[in-house]
Order: C-alpha cells, then sequence, then structure tokens
C-alpha cells in the first residue's frame, strides 16, 4: 500500500497529513510514498517527511519515494535549502539518483 499525498502539502493542512502518514506507518512494515500530485508544497512538508525518514530508519522500516519529485516538490527543496546540502542517500531518495 502507499500513501498518496494531497495535492495542498503545506502549513494549512499539516496536521491532517500528519494524522494520515502515522495511520498509514503504523499498519504498514514498509513506507512507500506518493508524491506525483503535490503542487503547493512548504517547509513543514519536507520536514514531516525528513522526520518520517528518521522515525522509520530508527524503527528498522524503509521509506521510499514512488517516483523521483515532481517540479513543484523541488523547487520547495530548492528554495528550503534541501538541494544545498544533499547527502548521496538524500539524492537517492528525493531524486532517485544513483539508483539502478
Amino acid at each position: 500500500m502507499t500513501y498518496l499525498a494531497p495535492s495542498k502539502a503545506n502549513i494549512r493542512n499539516i496536521r491532517d497529513i500528519h494524522a494520515a502518514l502515522l495511520d498509514y506507518a503504523s499498519s504498514s512494515t514498509r513506507i512507500e510514498l506518493d508524491l506525483r500530485n503535490c503542487e503547493d508544497v512548504d517547509l513543514s512538508f519536507l520536514q514531516l517527511i525528513e522526520s518520517v525518514r528518521k522515525s522509520a530508519s530508527a524503527g528498522g522500516k524503509p521509506v521510499t519515494l514512488t517516483r523521483p519529485v515532481n517540479d513543484a516538490v523541488k523547487t520547495a527543496l530548492k528554495r528550503a535549502g534541501f538541494l544545498d546540502v544533499l547527502t548521496s542517500e538524500d539524492a537517492k531518495f528525493w531524486l532517485h539518483e544513483g539508483m539502478q
């Protein structure tokens, strides 16, 4: 099962997204996120995704994206400075770079 993120993923609805992700993660052995619909993205959503990655990793659950991020998410990543400090693991996660 995959979590399909909403088109608006920002501070206005981050609480709802957080609750939905908690429900999804608690019932899954792995976390697969689909961000293709995201068009209105802000830092709060990116921080939530990073928090999910760290928490899941600590719990032994893999977190993946179904596809590389779209232009809206990539723009938010750039605006927030994520792309300036991208590790190889981050590039693999967000952009699917280095994947075979």
